[in-house]
């Protein structure tokens, strides 16, 4: 590479930036997705560890909207590319293939499908304090039946 006669990443560096810039997370796992599934890029890795801030700007929302983390909770930033690489290997193992077969790409170290709820009801925002006294109130003039 350094004498020219491979090509390097620069090219999908580029396009990535650029997504990174105007898309939001989830279009960008997909490009980036799409772009290892060229086999065209020399140094996925390196790739991955240049961009992985931008690639998971989006992250610690999720992770908040996720009920993760509390909204005045620091995320750590091991967590952040952690879901990102979740993220992005459940998107090659939907298609049939995974990290595994890129390497040395990192795999997730923790387990995040168990902790992602059903996004229907992750998509209702409920204040539980509220319900609760909302049920009790109810239960009061519930009839025998």
């Amino acid at each position: 590479m350094a004498r020219g006669l491979l090509e390097d990443d620069h090219e999908w560096r580029i396009c990535l930036e650029e997504a990174i810039a105007m898309q939001p997370g989830v279009a960008c796992h997909q490009l980036f997705v799409v772009i290892l599934l060229t086999d065209e890029v020399a140094e996925p890795y390196l790739l991955w560890n240049q961009l992985k801030a931008g690639l998971c700007n989006d992250v610690r929302y999720k992770l908040h909207h996720m009920n993760h983390y509390q909204v005045d909770q620091e995320i750590p930033e091991d967590d952040v590319y952690d879901y990102g690489l979740w993220d992005l290997n459940r998107m090659l193992v939907g298609i049939g293939r995974s990290f595994a077969d890129f390497p040395p790409m990192p795999l997730p170290q923790q387990q995040w499908s168990h902790r992602i709820l059903n996004p229907l009801l992750q998509a209702e925002q409920y204040d539980i304090d509220e319900m609760t006294t909302l049920v009790e109130e109810q239960r009061a003039i519930f009839n025998p039946e």
